[in-house]
């Protein structure tokens, strides 16, 4: 495993609790349904979150907010 690090292009509401977002970084190894962890500051998500598509540099993870931390996820912009 190896830790990335992402800069967020776009995180937006799309549904009920429902966010998708878009984030710049190495892809290099990162392919469509595989699963990524989450480290955002004061957060270590405790599920791994599916990587919906990766085109180029741009991965897009739709999520859920169910808890603290994808609740501090959907607050996160640009």
């Amino acid at each position: 495993m190896k830790d990335l690090i992402f800069t967020i292009e776009t995180n937006k509401k799309i549904a009920k609790n429902t966010y998708e977002m878009v984030l710049l970084g190495d892809t290099t190894d990162i392919k469509c349904g595989q699963f990524v962890n989450i480290k955002l500051d004061g957060f270590y998500l405790r599920r791994p979150i599916s990587v919906c598509c990766v085109e180029g540099n741009a991965l897009t993870l739709i999520y859920k907010v169910v808890g603290k931390g994808t609740e501090a996820m959907a607050k996160m912009g640009a």
